[in-house]
């Protein structure tokens, strides 16, 4: 990011001519910005409305599965925003799903802004549903009560009562969707690229790649870019920092409407079955042998699977992101115990200074650390380019700060008494790391390596820009729908869900955390 930051000041400074051209033509800057403001806008109003709507249901309804349900509920979200996208194209496109079910013409186009708002909000949605949800669990029932005790509708209580007080998480769960949505490559890449609906993300990436290339402008977006996100995760740090002026008690009766259970349970169903749609298309899709002609039993079958598993390109992909992952996952949680331990036991300024290193990537998209690491590769060790070395730095960089909170907040809840007392005993410091400090972390270290491990595993945005030599799965699977083959990509961008799925499954399983936690 430094390095960005420096050659925009050095466009600035001594080629003024050129830096004027790019922010004043509406193509370079304009344009993308406008188009990106307006989506992620109106994709987090969208996403507001959705999880609200569901932290409500499940948190003051009453009915069976509830676990389940937001277990579901959280789901798209783990899911890579490029799997829901490239499902809501193959349902409403031409000779699409819809076309032959029903025989009619598809009433939807699956490409441009609108279709990328409905995405955006479905993808991103349960970052407002967990807020939600949460302030409704931990907020004091007793003024709630003290309404209906007095005659109030549940209705008025609901909107003057209720609502007021969940404000601060509400606001919180649409500017983080906002600030995610922003920095989201997959869905607009598949969506947009096609029509010429470019945002942000995709211009960049077109600056990058396509003739001519002009890394002034991609580096002055990815600056823009950058301050943008970075401005909303600190808007949404001060509003959190508010939530404590609301009536909030750890461990108060949460009220839950008696009765009338199929109601709310079936209208859970509707809106899980609507927002798993686009999801299920894919996994459909990637069963359909030639996706061309009718739906017949005869033209479904695992054709695509094998085919997948049977090709180098493929293959190779696959074992670059898993071998990319898994030695990401190993290095950021390594490195992410020594920063949370060093961070919890030396709060000081040199452990703030490295916590806040740490985690300002968490800030940056990752198309934007992509092209940093491009950029920085080819000007320190160009023979970085193109290796599988970049990739997992990528990883590594972007991911760490999952790996670090992660660890921390188990690190926080270890008495330090007991490191204090073995010391005393002369017991060396890496003794007492090995003995009693690592043994009552290790659920969190190894929550923190899936949790790495499945993010490198769905990365894109990072991986499309730095996978010139070594593709990741990801990555070909957006190549293949861009280049037409539906089949074989639905069937490698289920292969890598269902992947992340087992792995955080048996975690689960391991860890006895549900997967809502491990997710």
């Amino acid at each position: 990011m430094l390095v960005i930051v420096i050659d925009v000041l050095r466009l600035l400074l001594y080629n003024a001519q050129a830096a004027w051209e790019i922010v004043s033509t509406p193509y370079y800057l304009r344009t993308p910005l406008v188009n990106s403001v307006v989506v992620c806008a109106a994709s987090a109003l969208l996403s507001t409305l959705i999880g609200v709507g569901l932290a409500w249901l499940l948190a003051r309804r009453s009915f069976p599965g509830k676990n389940v349900a937001l277990t579901l509920a959280i789901g798209p979200y783990v899911m890579p925003s490029f799997a829901l996208a490239a499902g809501w194209i193959i349902l409403w496109t031409r000779n699409g799903f819809f076309e032959k079910l029903t025989g009619l013409t598809s009433p939807v186009n699956p490409y441009g802004p609108l279709s990328l708002i409905l995405i955006l909000g479905i993808h991103n949605y349960p970052l407002v549903l967990l807020n939600v949800y949460n302030a409704l669990l931990n907020l004091d029932p007793s003024l709630e009560e003290a309404s209906r005790i007095h005659g109030v509708s549940p209705l008025k209580t609901a909107m003057s009562v209720t609502l007021p007080l969940v404000t601060p998480a509400v606001l919180s769960g649409f500017i983080l969707s906002f600030a995610y949505s922003i920095s989201e490559f997959g869905a607009p890449a598949a969506l947009g690229m096609p029509v010429g609906y470019n945002v942000m993300t995709t211009a960049i990436y077109s600056f990058m790649y396509t003739a001519p290339v002009n890394y002034e402008a991609a580096e002055l977006l990815s600056l823009t870019l950058t301050v943008f996100g970075t401005s909303l995760l600190v808007l949404n740090a001060i509003i959190l920092r508010r939530r404590k002026y609301t009536v909030i008690t750890g461990k108060a009766a949460r009220y839950e409407a008696p009765s009338r259970r199929l109601y709310p349970l079936a209208l859970l169903a509707v809106l899980l079955a609507l927002i798993y749609l686009p999801l299920a298309s894919l996994v459909f899709a990637s069963f359909i042998k030639n996706i061309g002609k009718p739906i017949t039993l005869d033209n479904i079958g695992f054709d695509n699977y094998i085919h997948v598993l049977s090709m180098r390109r493929t293959s190779a992909s696959l074992q670059a992101s898993l071998i990319a992952s898994v030695t990401a996952a190993f290095a950021a949680t390594a490195l992410g115990f020594l920063v949370a331990y060093s961070y919890v036991r030396y709060p000081g300024a040199l452990g703030k200074a490295l916590d806040f290193l740490v985690f300002l990537p968490f800030s940056i998209p990752g198309l934007v650390i992509g092209v940093g690491l491009i950029i920085a590769g080819g000007k320190v060790y160009p023979s970085l380019y193109g290796t599988m070395l970049i990739l997992i730095l990528a990883y590594i960089v972007r991911f760490l700060p999952y790996a670090s909170r992660t660890i921390s907040s188990v690190i926080l809840q270890i008495d330090e008494s007991l490191e204090e007392s073995a010391r005393i005993h002369g017991v060396p410091f890496t003794r007492v790391l090995e003995k009693i400090v690592l043994p009552l972390t290790k659920g969190a270290l190894f929550s923190g390596w899936v949790l790495v491990f499945n993010s490198s595993m769905k990365e894109l945005s990072a991986s499309a820009i730095l996978s010139l030599q070594v593709e990741t799965a990801l990555v070909t699977a957006y190549m293949m729908f861009s280049e037409g083959f539906f089949g074989d990509g639905t069937a490698l961008t289920s292969i890598v869900m269902f992947t992340t799925l087992l792995v955080t499954a048996l975690a689960s399983k391991m860890t006895k955390k549900s997967i809502v936690e491990m997710a």
